[in-house]
This record gives C-alpha cells, sequence and structure tokens, in this order.
C-alpha cells in the first residue's frame, strides 16, 4: 500500500495542522486537539477538563445552543468530544460539502465561546447521569479507571479522579469557565486535523480564513508530571455489593515512548499475548496498554491487567500467581511464534482501525500533539514488527520484578471505594488559577455561516463482477486505502434452514469445530467468522492480500461434506434476542405448510441446502486486483458445486414473483422481557424494489428522526423505540416496522402506531416534507462509503437484496429525481398496516391484551 502523505504547517498564531489528503472519500474527518487533559485540573475541580468539554458544544458567538449541530445532524454527520490525561480532542465527521461548516464551528467555539449559568447547570446534570451509568449504576464500576491510578501514582496530576465529584463541580463558575477557557484554548495549545478528498492546496487557506484570525496568547505550561519510582507493591481494596466474585486491576508503570520506543513497544505486544490467551487459573483477564490506550498519553502511563477471581481463591493468591507467571511467560518455548501472532493481529487491527478518515483524524492529531510526530501511525506497524522474541521476553521479565499498584473490589454488603486522592503540594495548578494568562478578549461578533459546498458523489473504484459456474456471483473492487482484503460470503439458509435455525445454529457450530477456519486465518494474519442470522449463512473476515486464495480454500473446505460429523460439543441454545426470534417465528407462519426436505436435527441435509448447492454472493474489497481476484477465487471454488446453480425456491422467490400480502397475528411469549417488542411485516408489492421512491419511503415512515412515526405516533408520554426499515426475508424483499414498548401501554401504544398509519395514507408527502429527508438519506449513504470495511458490507447487503452493484453510487442522484407524489404512492404500497403481520413478543398478560385489542372487530373495521 502508498502511505498516505502528511502534510504539516503551523498559523501565524501558533495552530498546528495536520491534513492528509484521501482521494476518493466522501466523507471528511475534522478534528481539534487541545493540550488540556484532567491532569491539567487543579485540587478541588477534579473533573473540570470533562465539564468544560461538554460546554464547548453548549454555544458560541455564532452558533448558539443547539446551532452547532445544525451542519451535522441533517446531514448524517457525527460529532463529538472525549477527556484524556493529556488531552481533550472534538471531533466531526461530515460530508465533503460541509467541509467549511466543520471547520467554521471549530473556529468559532476556538475563538468566543459562550458560557452561561443555564448551559452549565444544565451540563451539570447530564455529566451527573453519565458518571452515575459508567460508575455508579456499573458492577465494579471506576475498575480499572478512574481508581487505578490513585493506587500507582503519588501527584496530584496522575492519581486523582477525572470525573470528580459533581457536588464540588456545582461550586464552578461562569468567570472560572473563562478563566480556564483562557488558560488552555489557545490556537498554540491545539492541533488541528483535516483528513479527506481535500488537498493541502484547496485547505490551506479555507484553514487560514477561519482560524487565521484568532489572536494568539499564551497558555498555561503542562504540569509537572514526573513520578517517584515504587519501591513496593501499593494495595488498596473496596467492597462490591451484588458479585460473586472478587475483580482485581494491576497497574504496572510503563516505559516512556518518547525514551524507549521499543520497550514501550514490547509491553504492548505481551499486553496483546495476555488478552489473546489468557492468564492460567484467571477468568476474564484482559490487559492493555495505556490507561486508554497505547500511545495516547505522555509518560507516565500504565499497563492494566484486569481479571475476576475464581470464589475460592484468594485475591492475593491470584496476584501471587499473575506476578510468578511472568517469567514462565518469558521463557515458554512457544514464546517466539505466540510473538509473532500477536504482532501480526496488532498489525491488522491497527490497519482496520484506522482505514477511515474519522479515526485517522483522531490518531494524526493525537499522535501529533502528544509527540509532534503524526507520522506515527503509519509508522507504527513497521515498529511493532521490529520487535522481536528477546524485546518481549525482557518485557515480561520487567514485569516480575518491577513494584506495581493492586486494587481488589470483592464481594460485600455494602459498596466502598478508596478516598480520593488528596493533593500533597507535589503539583503546581496547572487549571489556570494563579498563572499569568490574558484578560478575556471583547466578545466576538456572529459571523456569517458558509454555505455548502459540492459534494462529490460516492464511488466504489475499480471492480470487477462475475457470476461462477455454481452460481456464486463474485464482486470485487479495488480500495487501497487499508493493505487487507476484507472478504463477505453470503448464502440464503433455504426452506430447510428457515424452518430449522437452531439446526443452523449447530451447523456453524459444528463447521467452526471441523474446519477451524478461525485459527487458520488468524495464523495467516487475518480473520473468518461465520454467523447466521435466521435468515444468512455468513462467512465475514478480511486477510492480506498475499493470502486471499489460502482464505478462499477456507470457504471451499466448508463445502465438504459434514455427513457422518458428529459435533464435539452440544450445541449452543438458540440466541434469544427479540428481533431473529420474531423474525424466525414470522418465516415459518409465512412458509405455512411447506415441508422441510427432512427432519430436524439432520445437519449433513441442512449442510447440503444450504452449501451443498452453489449459488450466493461473494465480494472482496481492498488491496486487490480485481481481475486477478477472480482467478483466485475460480481457483480455489471451481468444481466445489454443481455446474448448474439448483438452489430450491418456495413460492415467495424473486424468480416466482412476491409472496402475496399475509396478514395475521402472532403472540410469542418471553417471560425474561420487561418490555414488549413488535414488529409488524408485509412483503413488498411487486415492482422496482431498488425504486429510490421506496427507499425515501422507508425514511418518511419511520427511519428519519424527524420521521412521521417519530413524530405523531405514541407521543412523549409513552418511552418506547420506533423505526421503520427493509430487508430480504425468505426469497423476497420485507418492509416492516419494529417498536419497543412499555407493558403498561403496549396495547396502548400499538394501537396508535396502527392508527397512524392508516392516518398517513390521507395525508400526501409534500415536497417540504420530503426535501430535508431526501437530503439526511443521500448524505447518510457516503457513510457506506467510509472505509473498506464498511464498503464490502454495503456490496453483500445490496447484491443479496437484488440491487445492482453500482445502486448505491446511482442513489443520490435517483433520490434528487423522487417526487413527492411517488414518494406517498410508495408510503402506501410497503406499509398497508391492516394488510401486514404483526408479532408481539414479551410476558403473557400484556401480549394478550396487545393481541386482543388488535384484534378487535371494531378496531380492525375502521
Amino acid at each position: 500500500m502508498t502511505k498516505s502523505k502528511v502534510c504539516k504547517a503551523t498559523l501565524g498564531n501558533g495552530l498546528r495542522v495536520v491534513i492528509e489528503h484521501r482521494p476518493g472519500s466522501p466523507r471528511t474527518g475534522i478534528c481539534v486537539h487541545y493540550g488540556v487533559g484532567y491532569r491539567s485540573e487543579r485540587p478541588e475541580r477534579e473533573g473540570f477538563a470533562h465539564l468544560f468539554e461538554h460546554l464547548m458544544f453548549r454555544g458560541s458567538a455564532s452558533l448558539p445552543p443547539g446551532r452547532f449541530y445544525e451542519h451535522i445532524h441533517p446531514l448524517g454527520g457525527q460529532a463529538n468530544g472525549t477527556t484524556h490525561q493529556d488531552y481533550t480532542d472534538y471531533h466531526q465527521l461530515v460530508p465533503a460539502a460541509a467541509l467549511e461548516r466543520a471547520l467554521f464551528s471549530e473556529a468559532d467555539r476556538m475563538r468566543a465561546p459562550v458560557f452561561t449559568e443555564h448551559t452549565l447547570a444544565e451540563q451539570l446534570d447530564g455529566i451527573e447521569e453519565e458518571i452515575h451509568q459508567a460508575v455508579t449504576a456499573r458492577p465494579y464500576g471506576g475498575l480499572p479507571w478512574p481508581l487505578l491510578p490513585g493506587t500507582v501514582f503519588d501527584r496530584f496530576a496522575n492519581a486523582h479522579d477525572g470525573y470528580g465529584r459533581t457536588d464540588r463541580l456545582r461550586t464552578a463558575t461562569v468567570a472560572e469557565c473563562d478563566e480556564f477557557f483562557q488558560a488552555h484554548y489557545a490556537p498554540g495549545n491545539a492541533v488541528l486535523t483535516v483528513v479527506g478528498d481535500h488537498s493541502p492546496e484547496e485547505l490551506l487557506p479555507l484553514i487560514e480564513r477561519y482560524f487565521g484570525d484568532i489572536p494568539p496568547r499564551p497558555f498555561a505550561p503542562s504540569p509537572d508530571l514526573r513520578e517517584p519510582g515504587l519501591t513496593e507493591d501499593r494495595r488498596q481494596t473496596c467492597t462490591e455489593p451484588a458479585v460473586t466474585a472478587a475483580a482485581i486491576a494491576l497497574g504496572y508503570r510503563l516505559p516512556d515512548p518518547r525514551e524507549d520506543m521499543t520497550g514501550y513497544l514490547a509491553h504492548v505486544v505481551l499486553a496483546e499475548m495476555i488478552s489473546h490467551h489468557g492468564l492460567e487459573g484467571i477468568q476474564a483477564v484482559s490487559a492493555a496498554c495505556g490507561v486508554f490506550g497505547p500511545l495516547d498519553a505522555m509518560d507516565p502511563d500504565l499497563l492494566v491487567i484486569t481479571a475476576l477471581v475464581p470464589p475460592t481463591v484468594p485475591a492475593q493468591q491470584a496476584v501471587k500467581a499473575i506476578t510468578e507467571g511472568w517469567a514462565p511467560w518469558a521463557d515458554a518455548p512457544d514464546l517466539g511464534r505466540t510473538q509473532s501472532q500477536a504482532v501480526q493481529r496488532l498489525i491488522t487491527r491497527h490497519h482496520r482501525e484506522h482505514a477511515d478518515g474519522y479515526t485517522r483524524s483522531r490518531a494524526l492529531g493525537r499522535l501529533e500533539l502528544l509527540f509532534g510526530r503524526a507520522e506515527l501511525l503509519d509508522e507504527y506497524p513497521s515498529l511493532l514488527a521490529g520487535i522481536d522474541r528477546k524485546q518481549v521476553a525482557a518485557a515480561a521479565r520487567r514485569l516480575g520484578t518491577v513494584p506495581k499498584g493492586i486494587l481488589t473490589m470483592t464481594p460485600g454488603t455494602t459498596r466502598t471505594r478508596p478516598a480520593p486522592v488528596r493533593d500533597t503540594g507535589s503539583a503546581e495548578a496547572a487549571d489556570g488559577t494563579g498563572t499569568d494568562t490574558p484578560t478575556p478578549a471583547p466578545g466576538a461578533v456572529a459571523r456569517p455561516i458558509p454555505p455548502l459546498g459540492v459534494q462529490p458523489p460516492p464511488h466504489h473504484g475499480p471492480r470487477r463482477e462475475t457470476t461462477l459456474a455454481g452460481g456464486t456471483r463474485v464482486v470485487a473492487v479495488q480500495d487501497s486505502r487499508s493493505p487487507l482484503v476484507e472478504l463477505r460470503w453470503r448464502l440464503p439458509l433455504g426452506v430447510l434452514g428457515w424452518q430449522s435455525p437452531e439446526d443452523v445454529d449447530a451447523l456453524v457450530q459444528l463447521l467452526g469445530e471441523r474446519d477451524r477456519v478461525a485459527a487458520r486465518s488468524e495464523a495467516m494474519g487475518g480473520s473468518l467468522h461465520l454467523s447466521t442470522d435466521g435468515q444468512w449463512l455468513d462467512a465475514t473476515g478480511y486477510t492480506t492480500p498475499s493470502t486471499v486464495g489460502a482464505w478462499l480454500e477456507l470457504l471451499g473446505d466448508l463445502t465438504e461434506s459434514v455427513a457422518g460429523v458428529t459435533p464435539l460439543r452440544t450445541p449452543p441454545p438458540r440466541h434469544r434476542d427479540p428481533d431473529p426470534i420474531m423474525d424466525t417465528a414470522l418465516r415459518r407462519y409465512w412458509l405455512g405448510g411447506t415441508r422441510p426436505e427432512a427432519v430436524r436435527g439432520d445437519l449433513g441435509a441442512v449442510h447440503r441446502t444450504i452449501l451443498g448447492r452453489g449459488g450466493g454472493w461473494l465480494v472482496a474489497v481492498g488491496d486487490l486486483d480485481p481481475e486477478r481476484f477472480t482467478a483466485d477465487v475460480e481457483r480455489a471454488l471451481s468444481g466445489r458445486w454443481p455446474d448448474h446453480f439448483s438452489r430450491p425456491t418456495v413460492a415467495a422467490s424473486p424468480e416466482a414473483g412476491a409472496m402475496p400480502s399475509i396478514d395475521g397475528m402472532l403472540a410469542l411469549h418471553h417471560d425474561a422481557l420487561d418490555e414488549v417488542h413488535v414488529t409488524l411485516s408485509a412483503p413488498e408489492p411487486t415492482g422496482d424494489t431498488t425504486a429510490a421512491a421506496r427507499y425515501l419511503a422507508t425514511a418518511v415512515v419511520g427511519t428519519h428522526y424527524r420521521s412521521r412515526l417519530a413524530t405523531h405516533a405514541l407521543g412523549a408520554d409513552l418511552d418506547h423505540s420506533l423505526y421503520a426499515a427493509r430487508d430480504v426475508c425468505l426469497g423476497a424483499s420485507r418492509a416492516f416496522i419494529r417498536a419497543t414498548l412499555p407493558k403498561q401501554g403496549a396495547a396502548r401504544g400499538a394501537a396508535a402506531i396502527r392508527e397512524a398509519l392508516r392516518a398517513f395514507r390521507t395525508v400526501p408527502v409534500t415536497t417540504a416534507e420530503l426535501e430535508p429527508i431526501r437530503t439526511f438519506c443521500a448524505a447518510q449513504l457516503l457513510g457506506a462509503f467510509d472505509s473498506p470495511a464498511a464498503k464490502a458490507d454495503l456490496l453483500r447487503d445490496c447484491v443479496s437484496a437484488g440491487r445492482a452493484v453500482d445502486w448505491a453510487e446511482r442513489l443520490p442522484d435517483l433520490l434528487q429525481r423522487a417526487t413527492a407524489a411517488e414518494v406517498g404512492e410508495a408510503c402506501a404500497e410497503l406499509f398497508p398496516v391492516d394488510a401486514m403481520t404483526l408479532v408481539a413478543l414479551g410476558k403473557p398478560g400484556p401480549v394478550a391484551e396487545l393481541t386482543d385489542l388488535w384484534a378487535d372487530k371494531g378496531l380492525a373495521g375502521r
């Protein structure tokens, strides 16, 4: 792969700029990192950096509260912020056409944020709930973060709780917010990163236009983070109610990556090995290099190990076993093999996780801010590849001898936590109090918001389509944003599989055990995962370009008969998620009297039905030559199936025409559910199932955040979720509505949905209603082109639904052509509520009440 070239610049006010040109990316990642994190907070103001992150979204001179997201939500984009030890980042992902609006919004809050008593109180309420959900309401809350650093470190900056306490934060004033901004949010303390299909020559003048006139100013120095070395293990113990096992968290000081990158990365590899292989006698072990991830903080940082301790094992004994286990790790005969595999996993994961512009913008900006080297992002794989067995062994031996922090949570009648860390006077205040910061500049005036630009159409890239003799349709697309190949293989389950999803689950387990595809694909530096959702059998994975042929051979192995093969384990129970349960019942109901081809439990028959007849779809996207890939597929899969595709069909298959509308009602009982789940389904009528009008109709009814169901169906007094969608069910396209309703109001909610759908037929879709939905759908579609993995998922879903490969490329233009009248007609065709099948799932009482009301003759006749 040709590495992306990073362009760097510094504006006159000190703002550092990082640009990466990613040709062909329809969306752009924009990120601003500020050199302030929770280690910059002064005593009694723990959590202030996190509070300030929230406040920065709540208004600026040109964007009053609520206006910041106007260029994001209507365009299907996203924006957020996070607070870490040494930085706070603000990140956006928007269509390329919204680039200038994203730059404008970030510049406006860098120039002139607005803080008020109202927004301060509002955000404190939100933070209190966030802390409650993340720490208080969660079992083992606070382990390992934010509690473990207080066990390991001495300095207040390193040891204190980055969330803080809301009772203290509620004493904060608007003046202190202004002071914090002046102390830390200067342009010279920030890095702006832009990743997308924009050249530096195009971007730098725009960045200068929006950020260049922000005045430079001094900012608070970084806190002194130097820590004395530990001389012995440090321990803290607390208790947790309603748990049966103790949990431990161990924190080891890491080497400073600025001085010893090799030693640091050896610990990264070791942490990966621990997480993958576990530790003998210890449950649920995980290891992480860095409190928030590798190269995410300045020195000091921690290698963190967490584990559950079996009830029969004292926590101290578990810690002793981990400590004594480092030497065997270092001397293990197979260390070279396991170390090499861990390195390969880390490299491939790095490539996959940083294949999209949004993630890359955040990573490039972080590395530039912390280490002055954004280019580390692309150097990281080669640096990892240089770590050898001896270096990992040295890291393991080091961990067996150095002192560490040990945090233990044991079962108890009450929840107790270590006392908050207090300042010992060893760290200077770093949030601006007492520092020589300038007086805030006069309030800036509002500036005009720039218009949207021209959006380039999405494009898959060079590709090849073919159909094998056995009926398998192959789609190969070249996309060099990652040095990997994403692969998706999909097969319909057929009548037998649709009638007996439990047997398909057992078959998936049997194939995984027999062919060891997961372990074999991992050994080549990739992945292959088999799954089923009741409709399809999916093989999902990725591999390196050099091992594509071997990966395809794994698929060929899956087609070998399982007749006479006995599963090694009892098949797992069918998953109990509400949606698959309802869809399985619906398929059986719609199949009616269709007879399975064999008795249930005959895995050989199930295998022949799904994998023995050919057909299906194979999609590959990545660093490949489409022509060569197609030849590889021919070699790997030719002869595996009959020359002619012979998959059996049901009366509802596309070949036989659309399934007739089937109304009806299914009541399913599930005593473990506290809510009632409802699905309304109807096969799509004959006609063009790829029509843009049908795509828009689904959004008008229930996909868009201002859809008719969202705004008119149930109101605000009934806590619920509700959406409309389309997919494939059996052999035909289906339109459906899903709802989750509270037990007490389930019947009323279902009736309201029915009445709303009936009423929609008489209310025409207007141009004013359609335009924002049209804009949203066109922009949201761009997300499917963000990365090779997302594109592979899109193509698999497209071709398995009977759509052309270029459908998503053409869709933005088709959406613009669909008229309001066509969309209104499609709404009525797709969601004929009185001819849809109702499936209700929940406790018997609420479900019976709902179905009785649904079947009421008076209601049905209205």
